[in-house]
Formats: C-alpha cells, sequence, structure tokens
C-alpha cells in the first residue's frame, strides 16, 4: 500500500514539474504571443469572411 502511494506521489510530483517546465518555458520565450502572431491572419480572414448585423 506504501509503494502504490508513493509511486502516485512520484507521478503527481513529475506531473507538476512537467506542467512548470512548460509553462515557464513559454513564459520566458514568449512563446504565447508568437503563436498568436502566427495564428491572426488566419482568424483576420476568418473574421472578415463573416456576415456582420452591425459594422464599425
Amino acid at each position: 500500500m506504501k509503494k502504490f502511494l508513493l509511486s502516485i506521489l512520484l507521478k503527481v510530483l513529475l506531473a507538476g514539474l512537467a506542467f512548470f517546465v512548460v509553462t515557464f518555458t513559454v513564459y520566458m520565450f514568449n512563446l504565447d504571443m508568437k503563436a498568436t502572431s502566427l495564428l491572426a491572419p488566419l482568424l483576420e480572414k476568418w473574421y472578415d469572411h463573416l456576415e456582420h448585423k452591425q459594422y464599425i
């Protein structure tokens, strides 16, 4: 039983560490804004083709 709980705790800690490493890497290299800048033309093209009830 003790080994089972320790293995679950180890898996949770490793998952938390992996999550921290990924989010820290995204933060340090500003990857979220770089991905947004890549997606912006696609989103603008899609939005421009929608029919609008009110034009701004």
